[in-house]
């Protein structure tokens, strides 16, 4: 059974399939079609209408539209900051973090806090993140002290001085 063959030409492509000179498909035309609403807007558009919707919201800015306000004063002064994310103190006592055991002490803590609501999971999983790091930093540090003194003494029975 043989499969017609449609008219490539009817679609607006070539012989080898692709979209052909002056057809507007694929996936650039309905932004090229937004583009050209945006800038036909832009052209309808004048200083002066601006002035007249600016004034006339104004108006109604003055006598009590607080949405006409807020648009106004958006334009002018700009929109206000967010406010920023302060921390919030902990309900829980983390130990100062200086060994191992510390660190240890700390994870049981937070997994307690979390227990009795205290922590909400994403504060929780800072937090062990930033005392996992601690942990790993005091091991580091334990083992290079370690590292050292074996030098030391390996140097001390081979008679060489560091």
């Amino acid at each position: 059974m043989a499969a017609k063959k449609k008219s490539s030409k009817a679609k607006g492509r070539d012989d080898r399939g692709r979209f052909a000179a002056g057809n507007p498909g694929g996936p650039g035309g309905a932004q090229r079609r937004a583009c050209e609403f945006r800038r036909a807007a832009e052209e309808a558009v004048t200083v002066e209408h601006i002035q007249a919707m600016m004034r006339k919201t104004m108006a109604m800015a003055l006598q009590g539209d607080l949405g006409a306000a807020r648009f106004v004063a958006e334009r002018v002064m700009g929109k206000p900051a967010d406010a920023p994310n302060l921390p919030e103190q902990l309900a829980i006592d983390v130990p100062s973090l200086r060994a191992i055991e510390d660190c240890t002490n700390a994870i049981e803590t937070l997994i307690q806090g979390i227990c009795e609501g205290k922590l909400d999971a994403e504060s929780a999983r800072l937090l062990t993140s930033a005392v996992q790091a601690r942990m790993k930093a005091i091991e580091l540090t334990e083992l290079d002290q370690r590292l050292t003194r074996v030098e030391q003494a390996a140097d001390r029975a081979a008679g060489v001085a560091r």
